[in-house]
């Protein structure tokens, strides 16, 4: 069995990031990790191998070469092959042109499953994994929490839906995009991250890869930055002051009225 999971690099929450002085790129502080909701994809991949026997998984990304560390990462927990497809030369924002080139990466390399997250921590569009069933011809659950894969080509799964979770039986190939709740993923072990400084991560061209989804050049992107703005500040904080509840809310009742023009 093989089980393909794609990542992507984000951003760590704690890396500086400034918007140029033309509103038209982010520079960001040299700090990036796996995308959160992917390390439950790569965790549940590592199970389902410990699980099962002959199961094989790759980790694959379409990033700059810089990605490679997030993929290093995934083999020290557990994965047995990484790629890295160059982004450098094509558009890596916008999701439809991304879904096509790893669906096309899927194809070259075949899967029984693909795992990914439920969506990007930085663009939060949650469209590639869903794009990439698609054009897979394949069946898809979003926002996994549970998943029982058997040895009879099947899998039982449990997503999240509105009000309440919904237990599926999926035949495989099949997407699944990982949630919250799935698992707790493994910090690696010493010994795997030996194994990671010596894997060999493949580098491939896209230009390599044969993709009959659509074009994949930027003239084709339906996505255009038009500008990036700080979010607004938050408005300063009153404390209410009073001697006894009464007191505070009328004190916050005249604070609507005259300073907040609410009432």
């Amino acid at each position: 069995m093989k089980v393909l999971v794609f990542i992507k690099e984000v951003a760590d929450t704690e890396a500086r990031i400034i918007i140029s002085s033309d509103q038209k790129e982010l520079e960001i502080e040299n700090k990036y990790t796996v995308n959160f909701f992917d390390e439950f994809a790569v965790e549940e991949a590592i199970r389902i191998k410990e699980s099962l026997k002959d199961v094989e998984i790759a980790v694959c990304t379409f990033a700059p070469p810089r990605a490679v560390e997030a993929l290093r990462t995934t083999i020290a927990m557990g994965a047995d092959r990484a790629f890295l497809i160059d982004s450098r030369n094509h558009e890596s924002d916008d999701p439809l042109i991304v879904s096509r080139i790893l669906a096309g990466f899927a194809v070259k390399e075949g899967f029984d499953l693909i795992l990914c997250g439920r969506q990007a921590m930085d663009d939060e569009s949650a469209n590639v994994g869903p794009m990439i069933a698609e054009f897979l011809k394949i069946p898809h659950v979003n926002q996994v929490t549970r998943l029982q894969v058997s040895g009879t080509g099947t899998a039982e799964v449990q997503s999240e839906i509105e009000g309440g979770k919904k237990v599926s039986e999926v035949l495989l190939p099949a997407l699944l995009t990982t949630q919250k709740g799935l698992n707790e993923p493994r910090v690696p072990l010493i010994t795997g991250v030996m194994k990671a400084m010596k894997t060999e991560i493949a580098v491939l061209d896209p230009a390599t890869i044969e993709i009959p989804f659509g074009s994949i050049d930027r003239e084709t992107s339906k996505i255009a930055v038009l500008s990036y703005e700080l979010p607004d500040k938050r408005p300063s904080v009153s404390i209410i002051e009073g001697a006894s509840p009464e007191e505070k809310v009328t004190g916050l009742v005249r604070a609507l009225k005259e300073e907040a023009k609410a009432l």
